[in-house]
């Protein structure tokens, strides 16, 4: 018999991109482990540990809950055999959960030598399409294919169709990184049969449990014989364990009955041979040891947002939970919500208590409260001191040579009853890159990699953002053509400066959303405007760019009507805006406002 672990709860590892795991941090499989993909609830995400930090998931994707479930409790002899049927029927039927798809959904795993890997799998019919197993995340060093079933037909009385089953050993220790060899498909279990020492005892960690005014997770172990090499008979066992981290001895207590956790921590166990009087340091099984890994995850709290207040709301309420908050990176502050005086961003959680045994702390959420005055006056933001200085670091490690500067001390002009600015950023332009300066001499840049900066327009109201960027914040500025299948609201992250706007990019382009915004064919191109209405607007990071550089914001009210007396560039003496200031193009039916004057468009 093999000691089996399950996953029965939703996420574990590293919670974000910042703290993101890598293959370092995956926990070696050495014994047994079953995992149902169901039970993650969620797909982990890209840098993110699962199964109790046994997987990785590599590169991210999808999850499924239309592509059929695998019954482990039903032998059918084609996909479920009777022996696996007896070995795992317990976790019963689940969904074709995770998908895999070519390198796009890569997981990772560290196995040992002649462990056996079972994975049940959808294939939406595709004899192409099947787990592979590969010693690179690319998929491109692989090992053998493991051997596959035949596929379920999905007849009555037998399981749902395109249903596989594929067995794969591996001859090494080490990682292994399992995609898909053609196009998506979607998992429901994966068996690690681990090669275990003789007599070595099964172990499985139950369900997170409230019960009698306590939270606790059963640990449960099964002894099971040893065989000497050589021989069929088994030799009974019976098996010690202890909760404090110790190894176990002879002198540990004997497992009787399951045991129950109330808190984080590891109960190990050891088999020892049994002739009837009881446990003996001399008739230990060698390296049959076996442990269970129990430790318990909450769900975060809910924020619901009403202006400047902030309502915490938590599940385990009636279950000894109290909220905290913090605002920013302030002090903890216990309660369930607040009003504040200016904005920032929430973070919540809830501890338990349970009993005198521990206090549980769930997980975090966030959410940002904005406390603002809507815009209505001309308002710039602009770096307004900083210290640009060698990066001593950055330049030793430099591989051409060249120096590497950074800014300390930076600040902005920003009001924070006007805009509130988070993760706030700073770039520099030095040296040779002086030409693409704006203005000249400027070296310090607000950096729209992580940087959000939210302002808000009242009801009724329209304003016009004009945005000046360094002329290198963009990708591929060398370019031969600008990629014309890449437009986003008639931008391109080929040689053109642009920001995005609450989801949405903005660039200089014409009426017709012509390309006035390339570099190479406008030499002004880094300097544009756009008209936005009532609501509450954030400059965040495009993800298919690098750094953008932005030298200033400036944001001008316009009066009802739109846009009259805001001055535009030459090249954008054309543009049209609607009566909320949002820029629309010659197809636009209805009042329009072009060069700060009313016009009924047909």
């Amino acid at each position: 018999m093999k000691k089996i672990f399950t996953l029965v709860f939703a996420l574990m590892g590293f919670a974000g991109a910042a703290n993101a795991a890598s293959v370092d941090d995956i926990a070696p499989l050495k014994h047994s482990y079953v995992l149902v993909c169901e039970d993650l609830g969620a797909r982990p995400g890209k840098g993110n540990l699962f199964g109790d930090n046994h997987f990785l998931d590599v590169t991210g994707g999808s999850t499924a809950t239309n592509k059929g479930s695998v019954d482990l409790s039903a032998a059918d002899g084609v996909l479920v055999t009777d022996e696996i049927a007896a070995k795992y029927g317990e976790y019963g039927k689940h969904l074709n959960f995770l998908r895999l798809k070519k390198t796009q959904d890569v997981i990772a795993m560290s196995v040992t030598a002649k462990s056996k890997v079972i994975i049940f799998y959808q294939d939406n019919n595709k004899d192409d399409r099947y787990p592979v197993f590969a010693k690179d995340a690319g998929l491109k060093e692989r090992f053998a294919d493991g051997v596959r079933s035949e596929r379920c037909s999905g007849e009555e009385g037998a399981p749902a169709a395109n249903l596989r089953r594929i067995e794969w050993t591996a001859t090494d220790d080490g990682l292994v990184y399992v995609g898909d060899n053609n196009g998506d498909m979607f998992v429901s279990y994966i068996i690690i049969e681990a090669n275990e020492a003789p007599g070595t005892p099964t172990v499985k960690v139950g369900p997170q449990t409230f019960e009698g005014g306590l939270w606790f997770r059963e640990v449960t172990c099964k002894a099971n014989d040893y065989k000497m090499e050589g021989s069929d008979e088994g030799i009974p066992t019976l098996v010690t364990y202890t909760t404090d981290g110790s190894t176990p001895t002879a002198s540990s207590p004997v497992y009787t009955e399951p045991i129950k956790c109330y808190k984080d921590m590891t109960v190990k166990f050891q088999a020892f041979q049994d002739w009837g009087a009881g446990a003996d340091e001399g008739f230990i099984c060698d390296a049959a040891d076996n442990e269970g890994n129990v430790n318990f995850v909450f769900n975060a709290p809910t924020i619901e947002v009403d202006g400047a207040t902030f309502t915490i709301t938590s599940e385990y309420a009636e279950q000894n939970g109290s909220n905290f908050y913090k605002l920013g990176n302030g002090e903890e502050v216990a309660g369930n919500g607040a009003t504040l005086t200016e904005s920032a961003t929430v973070t919540a959680y809830t501890k338990i208590a349970n009993g005198d045994y521990t206090t549980f702390t769930t997980k975090s959420t966030t959410k940002d409260v904005y406390v603002l005055n809507p815009i209505k006056e001309k308002k710039t933001i602009a770096v307004t001191a900083a210290d640009v200085v060698i990066d001593e670091e950055a330049t030793a490690q430099a591989t051409d040579g060249a120096t590497v500067y950074k800014v300390e001390n930076g600040a902005i002009s920003a009001d924070k009853m006007d805009f509130f600015v988070k993760n706030l950023t700073f770039g520099v332009l030095k040296d040779a890159k002086a030409q693409y300066q704006v203005p000249e001499g400027q070296e310090a840049y607000i950096q729209m990699s992580n940087t959000n900066i939210v302002f808000q327009v009242a009801e009724g109201d329209s304003v016009v953002v004009k945005v000046v960027c360094t002329k290198n914040s963009c990708k591929n500025l060398d370019a031969d053509d600008a990629a014309e299948d890449k437009l986003d609201n008639g931008c391109t992250p080929d040689r053109q400066c642009f920001v995005n706007v609450s989801g949405t990019t903005y660039c200089l382009t014409d009426a017709e959303g012509k390309h006035t915004n390339d570099l190479k064919l406008y030499p002004d191109a880094n300097v544009f405007e756009f008209g936005l209405g009532a609501g509450t607007w954030t400059f965040q990071k495009y993800s298919g760019t690098g750094n953008i550089l932005i030298s200033s914001i400036e944001i001008t009210p316009t009066d009802a009507a739109g846009i009259k007396g805001v001055k535009t560039m030459d090249a954008q003496s054309s543009a049209l805006y609607n009566l909320a200031g949002q820029r629309v193009d010659a197809n636009y039916k209805g009042i329009v406002v072009k060069n700060g004057a009313k016009m009924i468009q047909k």
